[in-house]
């Protein structure tokens, strides 16, 4: 006689079935799923209109400084000048809107026929009447020097070099660019002259006098440099030399990833 065994039940047709599926519906439902197309789109929204913001930023307070500083004070004269001669008889806001484009054009103007004297006698010859006033002469030889270096058809490599620079307080490292060098009197050390640009417009910044040693050369070329401060952050390459030798030789425990590609 054979040993037979319990019968086995069948499952309970009325016994739902787990279905790993239906636990995350019932989590987000419709409400959910429609914030998040609607964050999704906001934030695609933003990431394309910001570089066309801070363009327009730039260029608008590019527009600002000249056209307050130059412009307006040229297209004030012309106007001055159409009340006071009457050539041809217009509307007043024909007068109004073409005054800072004639005012643009004299600056045009005035700009191409100084070209034509760059580099001749007249040129040297205000260099030198400017050179010898002792309060200008300051002053316009640190900006010929400037302007000297921005035309060198060959790029400089101590402009091209993008380093590190503890500041403005130590546990935080912005980016410069290594313009100039000295000698300390005192000691005989490579002093660098280092240009640290603001966000987000980098025509402004602080001029750092660092020691050699205190700096650290990164791989960022100049334009990585400046969309990164332009960005504010935004647009920054995937590595960066941060940490120097002698760091990583105080956080000997941590195991150091080998370079990015």
């Amino acid at each position: 006689m054979s040993d037979v065994g319990p019968p086995v039940s069948a499952p309970s047709p009325e016994t739902p079935s787990a279905s790993p599926s239906a636990a995350p519906a019932s989590k987000g439902g419709p409400f959910r799923e429609t914030w998040l197309i609607l964050r999704n789109r906001v934030l695609s929204g933003l990431f394309l209109a910001l570089p066309l913001l801070v363009t327009a930023f730039v260029i608008k307070w590019t527009y600002d400084l000249l056209s307050e500083n130059l412009i307006a004070p040229i297209a004030r004269l012309v106007l001055r000048w159409w009340d006071t001669t009457q050539l041809v008889q217009a509307e007043s806001w024909v007068v109004n809107a073409l005054a800072p484009i004639v005012a643009i054009v004299l600056i045009l103007s005035t700009l191409f026929l100084l070209g034509m004297f760059f580099r001749s006698r007249v040129h040297r010859l205000m260099d030198w009447v400017l050179l010898q006033v002792p309060v200008v002469r300051t002053i316009y030889s640190a900006v010929m020097k400037v302007i000297d270096s921005i035309q060198r058809s060959g790029p400089s490599p101590q402009f091209q070099r993008v380093v590190l620079v503890t500041f403005p307080h130590p546990g935080a490292k912005v980016p410069g660019f290594v313009t100039s060098t000295c000698v300390d009197r005192l000691t005989g050390k490579t002093i660098l002259c280092v240009y640290c640009p603001t966000t987000p417009v980098p025509t402004s910044g602080f001029m750092l006098l660092v020691p050699e040693e205190d700096v650290f050369d990164i791989s960022w070329d100049v334009q990585d440099t400046v969309q990164a401060i332009v960005s504010g952050g935004i647009s920054m390459p995937q590595f960066v030399e941060y940490y120097s030798p002698e760091e990583l030789k105080m956080l000997g425990s941590v195991e150091v990833a080998p370079p990015g590609p």
